[in-house]
């Protein structure tokens, strides 16, 4: 059997077992937060994977080898290495993830509700369904020719084919499925990391082999044809450029990383699962594919300019015909992953921001999760749908796609700057962002179009249009006035709603994520709840920016205030809610914790807050691949014992 067949023979493989999954994932759905974010139930390792799945993407196989054979290895381990895998993601772990994590937004647009008003979340959703539908379309694309130029079939059968499986499964399982599928991709990308060096160097030698037949002379200084793209250009590509682009614009401003950080279970796997994603991430980006390159060019050189005329990209393509066929039929597999992870992640973070920020909002604006389930299924059969058409447009995922990584620049512009500047008004959001955006949709359609070519005469528009949109964003921030610059008026009246916020943080879920998940609303509900008794002078920020904004403290006027707290419900640092938790678990068995919600009443959101909450405080741990596992600790048992014989504290 030829690479041909065996590849067939995976990819048969492949597609089972991703619908398969989805199969499966499809009875985890109970409400559109299981199937939006999972439930919050992903783990450590399966969000690590996913990750990196998303870093894999089929443009990374082509460009990295390629970034070699233009400049050398130096460079091209920093272009997608550095400034993406380490500097894009590690930065994306350290200033966002903890505290997206800790907003409870689902979504990036319903968070820039929360820091801004209804204004700036419209006009970022509208962009973020336009982007992730191009970004979804041209991974697809990129893929299917990518396989076809190597197996010779069909493009239009194979994207047809590809979408007919990554749709069966995300429309059934959402989020699970999503998630679930790119750990094993995950899987398949990473075991291929070691795979690949080994061939290599079995096949071609150490170093030597490089420094002694590469044809442009210094391997880590040059490229094939003996030149070099700069450290320092607005040109793309550049060093310099690398960082703004894939280091910030692409990561800070993208919903598809949000999503994955809103699924998580707690804010220290959504940080850490980021921190050990960019090192599996370096690994392939930074060493592994610039690596290959460099084998390529060394071992073909007449393949490229200026003895050939093949491209840069195609480095992998050739690559692959000159292995051995299992290895590379598995090696073109890890493609199709690559490429399946990286459009499904996004694909659910258009789609998520459909049902979030569109139809919940403006359809059906008291719709519950339990309503919003097969509205979320019709939403992704239709993104999908609309996603498989625009690859048989001419041009149209290249224009989007184009569009798409001009939009996101803005949008992380008014996200950094809301996240750490309490002062920052969204009068400076909703200019910089818009202004921004339409500089950069300008820059790009005459680009496009060839009226006026911006990007030939000055370079990369990602960094004029981040210099475009801070400097707007500042200046009308000098017009403007942050929501959270006000004056306390202390005020004893309360809604039952303020006093039913109030309560919660009086019972220890002091973050806007567990308010929100205990509320079960939208968190721009829960946020204005919050900003009222903050007004009346009932609670502070914990701190003016970062996780700390998003940290509720009850003030000693909050002790005066209304509550609807029992004084049999509290026990000692515990309310009867957690307690009903340990008592249920309390046989030291494993308890799958999704089984709980029929036994405390909770949804699986209020249900994961509390179960966080005892985790935390050391009464229960956790386990579980997929769906969380809770097992009480001795100090769990202690507890429960002392509440049984009545020897502990009640207290409101």
């Amino acid at each position: 059997m030829g690479t041909v067949g065996i590849f067939t023979t995976f990819f048969a493989i492949f597609g089972f077992i991703m619908v398969f999954v989805g199969w499966v994932t499809r009875k985890w759905i109970g409400r559109s937060t299981d199937y939006l974010v999972a439930g919050r139930q992903i783990n450590l390792l399966v969000n690590t994977l996913g990750v990196a799945a998303i870093g894999y993407a089929g443009t990374t196989l082509t460009l990295a080898p390629a970034f070699t054979i233009m400049g050398g290895l130096t460079k091209s381990i920093f272009m997608l290495g550095v400034a993406y895998s380490l500097t894009g993601i590690i930065s994306y772990a350290l200033l966002i993830a903890p505290v997206a994590r800790r907003t409870g937004a689902h979504t990036l647009p319903e968070w820039l509700e929360i820091r801004y008003d209804r204004r700036v979340r419209f006009i970022i959703t509208l962009v973020t369904v336009v982007a992730m539908l191009g970004i979804t379309a041209n991974n697809v694309l990129s893929m299917a020719t990518i396989i076809t130029g190597f197996t010779g079939w069909s493009i239009p059968v194979t994207i047809l084919i590809t979408f007919l499986i990554f749709l069966f499964f995300t429309v059934l399982g959402g989020m699970w499925a999503v998630t679930l599928t790119d750990f094993i991709q995950g899987v398949l990308c990473t075991f291929a990391i070691p795979v690949l060096v080994i061939f290599l160097l079995v096949r071609y030698g150490g170093l030597s082999f490089l420094t002694h037949n590469w044809p442009g002379g210094n391997v880590w200084t040059s490229g094939i044809a003996g030149k070099s793209f700069p450290w320092f250009s607005t040109f793309y590509p550049s060093v310099f450029v690398a960082f703004f682009l894939y280091g910030m614009a692409l990561v800070w401003g993208s919903n598809s990383y949000w999503i994955r950080v809103s699924s998580v279970r707690s804010e220290r796997v959504a940080k850490f699962s980021y921190l050990l994603a960019a090192l599996i991430l370096f690994s392939a980006n930074g060493f592994m594919y610039p690596l290959l390159g460099a084998y390529v060019g060394a071992a073909h050189p007449e393949m490229f300019a200026p003895q050939g005329s093949a491209a840069p990209a195609a480095a992998f393509g050739i690559f692959l015909r000159d292995t051995p066929s299992v290895l590379a039929a598995y090696f073109l597999l890890t493609t199709l992953a690559a490429s399946v992870s990286t459009s499904t992640t996004y694909y659910m973070a258009g789609s998520s921001v459909i049902v979030r920020d569109i139809y919940q909002r403006f359809v059906k604006p008291n719709a519950k999760p339990e309503d919003l389930v097969k509205p979320s299924m019709i939403v992704n059969t239709l993104f999908g749908i609309a996603a498989l058409l625009l690859c048989f447009f001419p041009g149209g995922p290249v224009y989007l796609f184009a569009f798409a990584t001009a939009w996101l620049a803005p949008t992380a512009v008014i996200v950094i700057l809301g996240l750490y500047s309490k002062k920052f008004s969204t009068t400076g959001a909703f200019v910089g962002g818009l202004t921004g955006l339409i500089f950069m949709s300008v820059w790009t359609l005459l680009d496009l179009t060839k009226i006026y070519p911006l990007t030939s005469k000055f370079g990369h528009m990602v960094i004029p249009g981040l210099i475009v949109s801070v400097v707007a964003a500042l200046i009308a921030n000098l017009f403007g006035k942050s929501k959270y610059d006000f004056t306390v008026k202390k005020r004893t009246q309360l809604s039952d709603k303020e006093i039913e916020v109030l309560d919660i943080i009086r019972r220890g879920y002091n973050t806007m994520a567990e308010i929100t998940d205990l509320l079960d609303i939208d968190s721009s509900k829960s946020s204005e709840l919050v900003l009222s008794l903050e007004k009346a002078g009932a609670v502070k920020r914990a701190s003016n920016r970062g996780s700390g904004f998003y940290t509720f403290i009850l003030t000693d006027f909050a002790q005066n205030l209304p509550t609807r707290i029992k004084s049999e419900e509290i026990y000692g640092d515990l309310d009867i809610v957690g307690l009903n938790i340990l008592k249920h678990v309390k046989s030291g068995s494993q308890v799958l914790a999704d089984e709980l919600s029929k036994t405390t009443g909770l949804n699986s959101m209020a249900l994961s807050t509390v179960i966080n909450s005892l985790i935390r405080r050391g009464y229960l741990s956790e386990g579980g691949i997929w769906r969380r596992i809770i097992k009480i600790t001795q100090k769990g048992l202690e507890a429960v014992q002392r509440f049984e014989k009545g020897d502990g504290e009640s207290a409101v």
